[in-house]
């Protein structure tokens, strides 16, 4: 986990080093251009970054280096379509991702006065007045029908009160414009002492219900022409907008294919096919040279007297990089166009929908000046979710407008490209299109005699349009030959499958070569990517490229791998929303415990009493009698009541009288005592 910290740490140095030296040399950047750029770097062999040895001051300054050096330069084509690459993968999302983004923004807009209507806690009339118009802008902004600004959008929002039949009632303001309006029939100003009583979660439910109803009320008399002020006709705009967009990025495309035919055909024309030995190559690829002229040859090698155009090695390649940059340009206005293409079946879909909801709305209210909510109120609600959506559309064609517009500017770097080092290179070669390109190799077949590959015939496969086909259907014959020449491929002469990918060619003899030698062709496609790291999104080779030897190897300890994904994808709008929680007021159980001291005095007699057990010893003893001692348990039976009957009666005398007279003997006197030694009769 530290090792990732670290690394994560050392790669944000890295490309924060980047931008303040960009930025130095007047060259802005962002930091995910910058990072996609240190990838792109790493790939190429050529600067030296691929190693097992730990990384090193001077191998991070070594990148930072080429880095700057390469996002500097001026006029720079491959440079072009990397920052194309870049802002395309940065800001194009799916449908719902945009849209999701966009309601999180009005959220966040409103999120502050929700707020504080959710918070308020008022009883005086000024107060409660203040919080009901805090609610009107809210749904005002939340809908976004207008300008809460203006005086008459604020009218038709909140309206005057009506009486307590509107809780219960639509009457018939719908008809009578703006001294009637919305929110006070839905929800009059005497309701907010008990919307002050509602929890937080209901507060926000009932808010969220408000700003639907009003909004479906707004857009109904709208429809009446009754009201709606402040409110576009986005039916009407988002038609003609869809047209507009259309149209215009069919013509950009238009003038794009174009030039893309024109580049084609120069560097198809440079090109030495595997059938045509004799053919002369007209552009330079030899690295040693910088330059070389070029003119026709007449009979026996002569030279024309025409002097021929010198063609430098620079002026080749910028052409080659021309190509690769009008290609990655169409493959985005066609994803545009798609876009838009869904728009337009989507927008037909929700117009029908209002239209059909607005006429059940008519239908309801017609003839009659009350209607129970339960009855329109939905409707409302259904209204307002369709006209939200008809928004969300709006936001879309926006964006994809903004989105054709930068994108074209990074094509004002083809300018740099000479017409004279254009017309050379086609010579007298006519100019095909892609279809006529495709036209002229009808009839054409791939002979898989000699071929290690399998060859593929339309006739063989049910779905072969279906068919993946290997860098975007471009030759791959062509790619290496022409050190990254994109020359469509004809799928119709047949398609070569080798290890369960498919490849598509110009012509039989460039399958025919290719067929010979696959693995050649292939790995020599991958090394190419190294040092044109442009084509690796074009030709959507990402999992070829990171599963390649180079890709496995160790980089620096810095894994960019993890970092630096491809593509470049745009983050997930972060939202944020407040929350509130309630614990229960005792939790855990409470508990007494009987050991408890609070008196100091009592621990310390505690503590002595410890320390003088623990100076103590315990003896035992145990005697012969020592089983006495056990506990027994006895079980006997209860006392029983028993009378005895005899037979026989008897009784018993009464005790003999005996007395004994004390002093016959031995007195002086005549005087005698009597003592009666009788027994009682109870004894």
């Amino acid at each position: 986990m530290l090792k990732a910290i670290e690394t994560e740490n050392v790669i944000k140095n890295i490309i924060r080093e980047i931008t303040r030296e960009c930025a130095s040399r007047g060259v802005n950047i962002s930091d995910n251009c910058a990072a996609y750029m240190i990838k792109l770097m790493v790939l190429n062999p050529e600067h030296g970054f691929i190693s097992d040895r730990p990384l090193v001051r001077d191998d991070v300054q070594r990148l930072v280096d080429v880095c700057v050096q390469k996002l500097s330069e001026e006029h720079s084509v491959p440079l072009a379509t990397i920052q194309m690459q870049v802002y395309f993968d940065t800001n194009f999302a799916p449908r719902q991702d945009i849209i999701n983004e966009n309601r999180a923004n009005i959220k966040l807009r409103t999120a502050p006065l929700i707020k504080e209507i959710i918070e308020t806690n008022t009883k005086t009339k000024e107060d409660l007045d203040k919080l009901y118009r805090k609610m009107v802008v809210t749904t005002i902004m939340s809908s976004g029908l207008g300008n809460p600004t203006q005086l008459g959008v604020l009218r038709e929002a909140a309206g005057k009160y009506h009486d307590r039949l509107a809780k219960y009632y639509l009457l018939t303001y719908l008809f009578t414009g703006f001294q009637k309006a919305a929110l006070s029939s839905v929800f009059p100003q005497t309701e907010l002492s008990q919307f002050m009583s509602m929890s937080r979660k209901d507060k926000e439910q009932q808010i969220v219900e408000l700003t639907q109803i009003t909004t479906g009320i707004r857009l109904f008399n709208r429809d009446c022409q009754k009201g709606g002020e402040g409110i576009e006709d986005l039916p009407n705009l988002l038609q003609k907008a869809v047209v507009a967009t259309q149209s215009s990025l069919e013509s950009q495309l238009q003038k794009l294919l174009a030039r893309v035919s024109i580049l084609t055909t120069a560097v198809e024309n440079c090109i030495r096919y595997p059938a045509e030995p004799e053919k002369q190559a007209t552009c330079e690829t030899d690295d040693e040279e910088e330059e070389s002229g070029v003119g026709t040859e007449g009979d026996e090698g002569d030279v024309e007297e025409e002097v021929s155009v010198e063609v430098t090695k620079r002026q080749t390649q910028m052409v080659l990089d021309g190509l690769a940059t009008s290609r990655q340009l169409e493959v985005y206005l066609r994803k545009l166009v798609l876009e838009v293409d869904i728009s337009r079946q989507v927008l037909s879909e929700l117009l029908e929908k209002l239209k059909a909801r607005l006429s059940n709305i008519h239908d309801t209210v017609r003839f009659r000046t009350a209607i129970p909510t339960v009855q329109v109120y939905p409707q409302f609600i259904d209204l307002s979710e369709t006209w939200s959506s008809l928004q969300d559309e709006m936001v879309l064609l926006s964006n994809i407008n903004n989105m054709a517009w930068n994108l074209h500017k990074f094509l004002q770097v083809l300018e740099y490209i000479d017409e004279d080092t254009l017309k050379h290179m086609i010579g007298d070669a006519t100019i095909l299109t892609d279809e006529e390109r495709l036209k002229a190799t009808t009839g054409l077949k791939i002979e898989s005699s000699e071929m290690k590959t399998e060859v593929v015939y339309p006739a063989q496969v049910t779905d072969f349009d279906k068919i993946p086909l290997q860098y975007l259907g471009f030759c791959a014959w062509s790619i290496i030959e022409g050190h990254g020449a994109l020359i469509p491929g004809n799928p119709n002469m047949g398609v070569c499958r080798w290890n369960g990918n498919y490849y598509a060619f110009s012509s039989p003899a460039a399958a025919a070569e290719f067929g010979r030698h696959p693995d050649k062709y292939v790995l020599a496609v991958t090394d190419l990517m190294q040092k044109k790291p442009e084509l690796i999104s074009l030709l959507q080779l990402q999992e070829q490229v990171s599963a390649g030897d180079y890709g496995k190897r160790k980089f620096i300890e810095i894994e960019l791998w993890l970092f630096c994904r491809l593509p470049v994808m745009k983050p997930e709008p972060v939202i944020k929303r407040d929350s509130a929680i309630q614990t229960e007021l005792h939790p855990i159980p409470s508990y007494i415990d009987p050991t408890y001291r609070w008196n100091e005095w009592d621990l310390k007699r505690e503590a002595i009493k410890l320390a003088n057990i623990v100076k103590s010893r315990t003896k035992s003893v145990q005697t012969l009698r020592s089983w006495h001692k056990l506990s027994i348990g006895l079980q006997v039976k209860p006392l029983k009541s028993q009378g005895v009957q005899t037979v026989r009666d008897s009784s018993s005398n009464v005790p003999t009288l005996q007395n004994f007279i004390y002093g016959l003997r031995g007195r002086r006197d005549d005087k005698q005592f009597v003592m009666t030694l009788t027994r009682p009769v109870h004894e």
